[in-house]
């Protein structure tokens, strides 16, 4: 069985305003950060329980992993049954506790 992912209706949009973002300086480097958050995902679909849970945002059953070679960045992720939900992408630097909120 492949293992699967299913995305929040936030993850489109979080792909999209980090690749604009890291595209004003180089095109190139958009098109290798959404490559990598896909590996990413595919990584955690495959690895579930990996990375950190968050207990400090307030969300016991999220956990965060970070693109390979976007350090920077981290996938928040939850465990369902039979595969994993794609919570979030955002920089690590951003008020994660507010968006996280949202």
């Amino acid at each position: 069985m492949m293992p699967s992912w299913e995305e929040s209706e936030y993850v489109f949009c979080d792909l999209q305003t980090a690749a604009r973002y890291i595209q004003r300086d180089n095109p190139v480097a958009a098109q290798s950060f959404l490559e990598a958050a896909y590996d990413t995902f595919e990584f955690l679909a495959r690895n579930p329980g990996v990375g950190r849970m968050r207990h400090d945002l307030g969300f016991p059953e999220v956990r965060s992993w970070r693109i390979t070679g976007f350090r920077r960045y981290l996938v928040f992720y939850r465990e369902l049954p039979e595969r994993i939900q794609i919570w979030r992408v955002l920089h690590g630097m951003r008020d994660l506790d507010q968006l996280l909120r949202e």
